[in-house]
């Protein structure tokens, strides 16, 4: 058995302030090999997740907010906006899932978001995401007026 304790998700989001890219995860399987990784989330509203999607066949991703509030925006091909639902712990909508193929960001809105992640393995860095090209990459500047674009853009 796995005990998650609040104290486990109070450090994890003290690690994702002190963290440069203002995020850090906890994960709950055992290997980036397991075919579900599963997985505490932490984020800050800094933090940048470029758009992208899973290419794979089968690679959904489903996203609950724990913690705070976050939106999660899907987009069609070319960057244009399809979508957006803002989730939290205490509002309308607690949690979303995201089919495979989509191309898709998720936001953190309020300090001390955390989200629970649950997707099919295994995890494979090289092929897991394929980034957006039409969206900034976190390291061009312009990344943080994007971000407060797409912010704006939900009424956020």
């Amino acid at each position: 058995m796995i005990n998650i304790k609040r104290e486990d998700i109070n450090n994890l989001v003290e690690a994702a302030r002190s963290s440069p890219r203002k995020r850090m995860n906890l994960n709950i399987h055992q290997s980036l090999d397991a075919t579900v990784q599963r997985f505490f989330n932490a984020m800050e509203p800094d933090t940048y997740v470029r758009p992208h999607r899973h290419v794979q066949d089968g690679r959904f991703e489903l996203f609950l907010c724990i913690r705070g509030k976050g939106a999660a925006i899907t987009f069609d091909d070319s960057g244009k906006v399809l979508d957006s639902v803002i989730i939290s712990p205490d509002g309308v909508s607690i949690g979303i899932e995201i089919p495979p193929r989509a191309w898709h960001t998720i936001l953190c809105l309020s300090p001390g978001t955390v989200f629970f992640e649950l997707k099919e393995g295994p995890y494979m860095e090289i092929d897991d995401k394929d980034f957006a090209a039409w969206a900034p990459d976190p390291s061009n500047p312009g990344s943080y007026d994007y971000l407060r674009r797409l912010k704006e853009g939900i009424g956020c």
